[in-house]
């Protein structure tokens, strides 16, 4: 369905880097993966463009339009991405997660969770999600994988094509604590706010595929996820 970045390296040598083939006199071990990124825009433009040739490839599957849709939203409003130490056989990877918290006042009374983590922004090619339902604004959900938790892990093929393993097992638990600072780049509306949040999650999934053999699973232990709240004026 475990990433915020300094300034890019010489792309040369980030290329040879990738390969293995900088030699001792430019790097001597590469640097480990940065605890926090704040995508640049380059790497939301990069992942903008990921993000629309999978959903082109896979324009019938409304899942993959809505994680997409969600990570983008929540990048482009400024929120730092956050890399966790995630136990899972989708990806060898570091994952980054960002988080949402929609909540939904007025006539209508509701609130939604995602999170969601992802390997290189630039070269996309795993992804961890992570979600929940109430019907009312709690500020907390746990328990077992159900019709109002559930979780994905989705792997990103050639030209945009994904494999998807829908968690049929695990638990996740999903918890806020709100803040009143806006999102930085966020621009607010009369019925639609934005401010920073912390979602508290851990989570341990495990799901299969209708589309090849053999499942997959990630887990985290208690984390915090830098995110967003959303909240949605209902006239």
């Amino acid at each position: 369905m475990s990433n915020a970045h300094p300034a890019r390296p010489v792309l040369t040598c980030a290329m040879l880097l990738a390969l293995g083939a900088c030699s001792q006199s430019d790097t001597t071990t590469p640097s480990p993966p940065a605890d926090q990124i704040e995508f640049t825009a380059q790497q939301i433009n990069s992942l903008d463009s990921t993000g629309r040739v999978i959903q082109q490839n896979n324009s019938s599957d409304p899942t993959v339009k809505a994680l997409v849709d969600s990570t983008l939203l929540v990048l482009t409003s400024g929120i730092v991405a956050k890399r966790l130490n995630v136990t899972t056989d989708l990806t060898s990877a570091p994952l980054y997660f960002v988080g949402v918290h929609r909540v939904y006042t007025g006539a209508v009374s509701s609130a939604t969770w995602t999170v969601v983590g992802m390997d290189d922004p630039s070269h996309l090619t795993s992804i961890v999600e992570v979600g929940g339902f109430s019907p009312t604004n709690t500020e907390s959900l746990s328990g077992a994988l159900s019709d109002v938790l559930n979780g994905l892990l989705l792997s990103v093929g050639t030209g945009g094509s994904v494999t998807e393993w829908f968690a049929s097992s695990g638990s996740a638990s999903l918890s806020s604590t709100a803040s009143v600072t806006p999102c930085p780049n966020f621009p607010a509306t009369p019925n639609i706010t934005c401010t920073l949040e912390t979602i508290h999650t851990s989570f341990s999934i495990a799901g299969s595929s209708t589309s090849t053999t053999g499942g997959r699973q990630a887990s985290v232990p208690a984390v915090d996820i830098p995110a967003m709240r959303l909240t949605y004026v209902i006239p």
